[in-house]
């Protein structure tokens, strides 16, 4: 029979204090260690604040090396608090150690596909696509989008890792991994549709002369490159151009900075020899 040692209300103070407290303290030794302990000290002095010998150890276990996706991080502290909670023993302690290790790595993976890739994908291209026409309220639909994320979606995480405890690593694993596909799916169309209609290539319309007429004036012939390549592919050369910087992101010598730099510099160069309008 489950035991419950904390209201609701007390649960919903922890995972705030997560929200808030993740990253402070963030350190390449521990990274996110140091946040989880302070947000999980209301859950270790209830527990184990009459037993100093308990107190000390999950104070030095919570305290260890943490690193995931925060959001997916509610998840994981929900098990935590699940475990601890019908076993405020060592044992328990340790078993709580070992899923938060466990799980990291895995949630990590998830979280940065869904809340960081496909969500800035998708809403990053309304908010620059309604900025291109104009209008800010691309940027009002991004910062409603992370009040949604915080304070609607995060908090049923934290409570979907309480409710289900160890068993969402097996029971939900499935749909889990369904719905990373998913949204991996999702966020490669978006940036797909993004390219094709935000980044421009505009190759120049050329002029050769084929000849002369009857009086000796030279005789011209355009080419419209820009048509020609929209018959091959529509939006060829942007979805080239994507290729080319997607390929330089992943060398040792080249950072973003430096690529934006490259870029800017060659549409400058090709604007004036001609190649691009």
């Amino acid at each position: 029979m489950k035991t419950k040692k904390f209201t609701k209300q007390e649960l919903h103070k922890i995972h705030f204090r997560w929200i808030w407290q993740s990253q402070i303290g963030w350190n390449y030794e521990r990274m996110q260690g140091l946040g989880y302990l302070s947000t999980v000290l209301p859950l270790i002095e209830k527990l184990y604040g009459d037993n100093p010998e308990l107190k000390d150890k999950a104070l030095h276990v919570h305290s260890q090396f943490f690193n995931t996706q925060p959001a997916m991080g509610d998840m994981i502290l929900g098990i935590d608090c699940a475990i601890e909670e019908q076993n405020p023993t060592a044992v328990g302690i340790e078993t709580a150690a070992a899923v938060k290790t466990a799980l990291m790595g895995p949630f990590a993976g998830i979280g940065d596909t869904i809340f960081g890739m496909i969500a800035g994908a998708v809403f990053g291209s309304i908010a620059a696509s309604m900025a291109v026409e104009g209008s800010p309220i691309g940027i009002a639909i991004w910062t409603v989008w992370y009040a949604v994320v915080l304070f609607l979606i995060r908090p049923k995480l934290f409570d979907l890792g309480y409710t289900q405890g160890i068993k969402l690593v097996t029971t939900l694993s499935g749909q889990m991994n369904a719905l990373t596909e998913a949204a991996s799916v999702l966020g490669l169309t978006v940036v797909g549709a993004m390219i094709a209609t935000m980044v421009k290539f505009p190759l120049a319309t050329i002029s050769v002369q084929i000849g002369t007429d009857v009086d000796g004036a030279p005789l011209m012939k355009d080419f419209p490159l820009m048509t020609y390549a929209n018959q091959i592919m529509p939006a060829l050369f942007p979805a080239l151009l994507a290729a080319v910087c997607y390929w330089l992101l992943g060398q040792k010598w080249m950072n973003s900075n430096k690529l934006i730099v490259a870029v800017v510099l060659a549409a400058i160069v090709l604007r004036v020899l001609g190649v691009i309008a």
